[in-house]
């Protein structure tokens, strides 16, 4: 007889449960708030966007044109191939895109990486919109950070 009344209080214990009826109905829109990392002061950090590279030209004048790009767009960026920072990125691999608004800490970094900093140890163009590009994988120097201006 135990057997009986285990299986009777086991069947009894197994009914279904009603499905949950949801709060707002699918053609009501509910606005996800994207989280955006903040700094120590709560200021929003802005992530350097990943890009590739897609063409390199080099003029007659001294003149580097790369064009580097993403999913979102085409950066057309410039740069004096006398400088040392006039670099030619390498087909394949991606690079980080520094501009003025750029604020970054990359994992186990000790103070955050902006435009402004990329440029104390490299140098800056006067007179223009600069950009610097680094390296997404882990094998950053200060050789292989550009520095350029913004054409487009």
């Amino acid at each position: 007889m135990p057997t009986i009344f285990t299986m009777t209080l086991c069947c009894l214990s197994c009914k279904p449960s009603k499905t949950p009826t949801p709060a707002h109905s699918a053609a009501s829109p509910v606005a996800v708030k994207a989280y955006v990392p903040k700094d120590e002061d709560g200021h929003d950090l802005t992530p350097p966007e990943t890009v590739h590279s897609e063409q390199v030209q080099n003029d007659n004048r001294g003149v580097k044109t790369l064009t580097v790009g993403n999913d979102k767009g085409e950066y057309v960026l410039v740069c004096d191939v006398k400088e040392s920072t006039c670099l030619t990125p390498d087909p394949g691999r991606d690079y980080y895109v520094f501009t003025k608004t750029s604020k970054w800490k990359f994992t186990g970094a000790t103070g955050y990486v902006t435009l402004e900093w990329l440029q104390s140890w490299t140098g800056t163009y006067n007179n223009e919109e600069n950009i610097a590009l680094a390296p997404v994988d882990n094998n950053r120097t200060p050789e292989q950070i550009g520095i350029y201006w913004l054409k487009s």
